[in-house]
């Protein structure tokens, strides 16, 4: 649950109450381990784009290591005219699918006399913003909890925003003002001096090289799992951890399965398009199973890496040409 908001601004941040519950990694974890078993959903922006504000959610660690101020990255929707209620929902690349939640959803369907059939919506339509949105085939992810704060002030989410959204689009996650864009065309969107390199779109999962220290590896971007900077694997984690610094573990859910994330600083540095980054935090999972590790390894050896790799920074992903870009 979050804290309520009176307005939405960029950048500006509110506290994730739960404990170490990261809803963007038990995503990908069990669809690592299913092969996705949500059906996929077919998601068109109307026009040429535009652009929305991000809200940052943040989640508490355990000492010594500090808050994450990005933990989770909304962004704001509603049905219905422009006085109706925002609502929330989280914009995960790391997910192939866009969902809605059942404990939420349940409540807006019947306000707004949406048709579900079964666990699934024919079609949808919502505003991202001020963009108009068709979504068909939407699945209804089955989850407990509360159902809708309908106060105008309260911040409720009910989603998941895919990396279907983006199929065949241009989007620009910047960090320095805290917008997201989305545009058919790159063009206007970057600086002439900007690098682009090739990276894999294939299963609607964003893939790309990312040099460590020297050593060129593929990793899965996540824009979902704010929480690591780079997610890889124990035999990395214990190379690159600073060895005046003892790690810290600590519990994450996934699903009705409780694992033990690992954290620890580290030196090493991430060259992504020509751009050298500080990775500052390196962490892995424990115990999360042979069919979860070989699916992970399958999509990018080199694991994980998630929005907090790359905050202050322009990320540009064309999907269309399957190009990405990197501004400071």
């Amino acid at each position: 649950m979050l804290d309520t908001v009176s307005t939405v601004k960029p950048g500006k941040y509110r506290k994730w109450l739960a404990s170490f519950l990261l809803l963007s990694l038990a995503l990908f974890l069990s669809a690592c381990a299913t092969g996705n078993k949500l059906s996929p959903a077919q998601v068109e922006l109307s026009g040429d784009g535009g652009e929305v504000n991000i809200l940052w959610s943040a989640i508490p660690r355990p000492a010594p290591l500090p808050p994450l101020d990005h933990a989770a990255l909304l962004l704001p929707v509603h049905f219905g005219g422009s006085e109706e209620k925002i609502f929330y929902m989280q914009f995960d690349l790391g997910h192939p699918s866009t969902v809605f939640y059942s404990h939420k959803w349940k409540e807006i369907a019947e306000k707004y006399q949406f048709v579900n059939s079964g666990d699934k919506l024919a079609a949808v339509n919502f505003k991202l913003g001020d963009m108009q949105v068709l979504a068909k085939d939407v699945s209804i992810m089955q989850r407990e909890g509360t159902g809708v704060d309908w106060s105008k002030d309260s911040v409720e989410v009910i989603g998941t925003i895919g990396s279907d959204l983006i199929d065949g689009r241009v989007v620009v996650l910047d960090f320095k003002k805290d917008i997201v864009q989305f545009a058919r065309e790159r063009k206007g969107l970057h600086l002439a001096s900007s690098k682009f390199q090739p990276f894999s779109f294939s299963g609607r999962r964003i893939v790309m090289p990312v040099t460590f220290d020297g050593e060129e590896k593929t990793v899965m971007y996540d824009s979902g799992s704010s929480a690591f900077s780079w997610l890889s694997n124990e035999k990395t984690f214990q190379r690159l951890a600073k060895q005046d610094v003892r790690p810290v573990a600590y519990p994450i859910r996934s699903w009705d399965k409780i694992l033990t994330a690992h954290t620890v600083e580290t030196s090493a540095e991430a060259t992504v398009a020509g751009i050298k980054l500080p990775v500052k935090e390196i962490s892995y999972i424990q115990d999360m199973g042979f069919l979860q590790e070989l699916a992970i390894s399958s999509l990018g050896a080199g694991g994980m890496v998630g929005n907090k790799l790359f905050l202050g920074k322009k990320l540009i992903i064309d999907t269309r040409k399957l190009e990405m870009a990197l501004e400071e």
